[in-house]
């Protein structure tokens, strides 16, 4: 039986939709990462800083140069995103259990991620603590000045951004139980095929009967009887 979401539209098309977004979102930060990554290996950031000043163009060299393995170590988690989520979305049009699967544990890890990242940010916007970091020696401080009614509209445009990610996640995880239960139907009716006018799928339509008993001269009534 097919499941749905928002009360008539199927799960394979959420997640056919899903993951075609997740798709080219993770694809183009990869890509942007590789590139970014290539243009540090070819001493060729000069061309993506024809609109910098030159403190700023001094900064982002420095940046770059210094922090190449985080560029590299994104590049490689978008680039597996990506791959997981183009696995869902070719899951979603050939109705393959094992892709979906792969992508539904993916939206899983994503969302206990992300619930941690808001919660961090609603104890930033709540608490009245500064924070500090420290760069070469230099320690940089910030303070909240949200309002009360700023840090309620924020709070909830947060816990709103959770409860679709949540649902997104139960969509995925929905399709995935559905093709379990269609693959076990196919299994229990190969093996326990019930009901008049029922076969087997997996068998011909004129199958092998097994021959009258009394058919034979031993069991038939003949001239000696």
């Amino acid at each position: 039986m097919s499941r749905h979401f928002c009360f008539c539209i199927p799960v394979r098309a959420g997640v056919f939709l899903f993951s075609f977004i997740s798709f080219a979102l993770a694809t183009l930060s990869a890509g942007l990462g590789w590139f970014i990554f290539h243009l540090v290996e070819a001493n060729k950031l000069s061309e993506i800083e024809d609109k910098m000043t030159d403190d700023e163009k001094t900064s982002f060299e420095e940046g770059v140069h210094k922090y190449k393995w985080a560029i590299i170590v994104g590049s490689v988690i978008f680039t597996f995103i990506a791959l997981v989520s183009f696995f869902g979305f070719i899951g979603s049009i050939v109705r393959n259990r094992r892709m979906v699967k792969a992508y539904s544990v993916l939206t899983i890890f994503n969302f206990l991620l992300g619930s941690l990242a808001a919660g961090f940010l609603l104890y930033a916007a709540w608490s009245h603590k500064a924070f500090c970091v420290t760069i070469d020696g230099t320690q940089s401080c910030t303070n909240n000045h949200l309002s009360v009614g700023q840090k309620i509209g924020f709070t909830i445009g947060v816990i709103v951004q959770w409860l679709i990610q949540l649902y997104i996640v139960t969509i995925i995880r929905r399709y995935y139980t559905q093709l379990e239960e269609e693959r076990e139907y196919r299994h229990d009716f190969r093996l326990n095929p019930t009901g008049a006018g029922t076969y087997e799928a997996k068998e011909g339509l004129l199958a092998t009967q097994a021959p009258y008993p009394y058919a034979d001269n031993q069991h038939s009534f003949g001239h000696h009887a």
